[in-house]
């Protein structure tokens, strides 16, 4: 796979306008705690020269407990709220010390929130700002336009489309950036996806895994399939198993994070 397949046109504009942003002090990235490395965005990241603060969501989804390099935490919870606005003031305490020996009392920064599409971005902004000004969807590309909102008096910040500026290096990457929404689902073989997803949950979550899903610890992706045609009545003509729509389903559900809580990069 490469970066060419993965850079329609809007992408590049969007791309040009962002970084041509020049009232700027602090980047945050929104990665997703179930791929926290594969939702990194490290070439848009270096189009910048401005400190990073890496955000990751979805805390609620992952069993991922912390990480030295990423903020961890979900939207769901209210004190998760005051942890980033404490990393925000420890990250932009230099400059405002500096502004104020100037004689600049109250100082504003302004903060662009970056990373795929579908991440978070939105939710994470209307989470700090307590309001609902961003239009927010459990699908990629919905965020179109560059926007300002005030989160209080010394921070502004930027919401931007998701851009997936992203050379993905292989199929592995791409299944793991599909299952956690940041890639549409018409985009890679969702059998494929299904598939990898199916052997990885059984080498790193078996017994949780088989336990929630009733099957056996040597089920094979083929028996799953028919298994979940029989227990949710997924039939076609002549009572044949449709398991087209098995797949589907079994896709949405790890997307969705209702079968158990998954990180994608175990070691």
């Amino acid at each position: 796979m490469s970066m060419i397949n993965w850079f329609p046109g809007h992408m590049a504009k969007s791309l040009n306008d962002i970084t041509k942003v020049k009232n700027l002090d602090l980047l945050i990235e929104v990665l997703d705690t179930r791929a926290i490395t594969a939702s990194s965005n490290e070439a848009l990241i270096n189009k910048f020269n401005k400190p990073v603060l890496k955000i990751a969501l979805k805390k609620d989804l992952s069993d991922v407990i912390e990480n030295n390099n990423v903020l961890i935490g979900s939207i769901n919870d209210k004190n998760f709220k005051n942890k980033i606005f404490k990393k925000i003031d420890e990250f932009l305490k230099g400059k405002k010390e500096k502004l104020i020996k100037k004689g600049l009392l109250h100082p504003q920064f302004y903060i662009m929130v970056v990373g795929l599409p579908n991440i978070g971005k939105s939710s994470l902004i209307n989470f700090l700002s307590n309001k609902n000004k961003v239009e927010v969807a459990n699908k990629p590309g919905v965020t179109r336009t560059k926007q300002v909102i005030k989160l209080n008096e010394q921070y502004f910040i930027y919401d931007t489309p998701g851009i997936l500026f992203k050379n993905i290096e292989s199929d592995e990457i791409g299944y793991k950036l599909s299952l956690i929404g940041a890639i549409k689902k018409e985009i890679l073989p969702i059998n494929d996806i299904s598939k990898w997803a199916y052997e990885y949950l059984m080498v790193n979550y078996k017994n949780e895994f088989c336990k929630k899903m009733i099957i056996n610890n040597n089920t094979t992706y083929n028996d799953f399939l028919n298994i979940l045609c029989e227990q949710y009545k997924f039939k076609l003509a002549n009572n044949i198993n449709d398991t087209q729509r098995a797949i589907n389903y079994f896709y949405d559900s790890l997307i969705n994070g209702k079968i158990i809580k998954v990180n994608y990069e175990k070691k």
